[in-house]
């Protein structure tokens, strides 16, 4: 059984809906700069996870900065360095949604 909050327009069409939109936080951390992190998360078994990454640092006008490489395979999130190249400090953040 589904759980959620419809909210109906004036003409009876459906103006919103939690099942269609809300994003559940599961967690959020921060990833130091050229490091690597697997997080594995059970209790989202079965759901879409997504992760939504923020660098903290503005880099100089002079230098490129690289975020991470994010890579979500089911319950597992994994954030490392892409090859070749370092990464800046940044923050995760997991999504799922039933």
């Amino acid at each position: 059984m589904s759980y959620g909050l419809n909210v109906y327009k004036a003409d009876g069409s459906l103006g919103f809906s939690t099942l269609d939109i809300v994003w559940m936080q599961i967690d959020q951390f921060t990833v130091a700069a050229n490091a690597s992190v697997f997080n594995t998360y059970p209790e989202v078994s079965g759901m879409t996870v997504i992760a939504q990454v923020q660098m903290i640092n503005d880099p100089p006008e002079s230098q490129e900065a690289y975020a991470p490489e994010v890579i979500v395979s089911g319950t597992t999130v994994s954030v490392a360095p892409y090859t070749s190249k370092t990464s800046e400090q940044v923050i995760i953040m997991v999504l799922a949604q039933d």
